[in-house]
């Protein structure tokens, strides 16, 4: 029987959430748009009388396309521990990528208006590990709160872990 492994330095879980779905608000008004025009026009071409059966068939296509993305966005988790930030994505496919805080180089917040509107907004974190340079949250809740908590969860990491960025800049700057 094989025993557990234990790992001395426990790791924390900070935060764990998933994109807020107001993230989706283009997609879904545009698949409630091309339902609406779907029932429009089967009722125009029945001219009175039962709206075509195979026009409203047509009406899975929008809700598919808005169900599809509303299980993409919630099957996007991401877990923030004080070591690392783990990434779990995929709706028939699970793939789970690891990112050690220590390596994230540096973060961006972005907001567009429209996001400001929402209360969300875009974190980008770009790293030194070869399988995900670059890591978006995009559509997160109370962004620019994460946004912080990621910058002194990373912070604190680096120092924990003596770890030091030099930058190589390969054009020599002013004199």
């Amino acid at each position: 029987m094989n025993a557990p492994l234990s790992n001395p330095s426990q790791e924390t879980t900070i935060w764990s959430g998933t994109p807020s779905q107001k993230n989706n608000l283009g997609i879904f008004l545009l698949c409630a748009l091309v339902a609406v025009a779907i029932i429009g026009s089967t009722t125009m071409l029945a001219h009175g009388g039962t709206p075509s059966t195979p026009l409203l068939a047509l009406l899975l296509l929008p809700a598919v396309v808005a169900l599809w993305r509303w299980f993409k966005t919630r099957s996007l988790v991401y877990t923030l521990t004080d070591q690392r930030m783990k990434v779990q994505s995929g709706v028939l496919t699970h793939v789970i990528d690891n990112i050690e805080l220590y390596r994230i180089k540096d973060y961006h917040l972005t907001q567009t208006f429209m996001q400001r509107l929402l209360g969300i907004g875009t974190i980008v974190l770009r790293t030194t590990t070869d399988s995900a340079p670059q890591v978006v949250l995009a559509g997160m809740n109370d962004s620019a709160a994460l946004w912080e908590r990621i910058r002194a969860l990373v912070e604190a990491r680096r120092d924990a872990k003596g770890v030091r960025e030099i930058d190589m800049n390969a054009e020599p700057g002013p004199h």
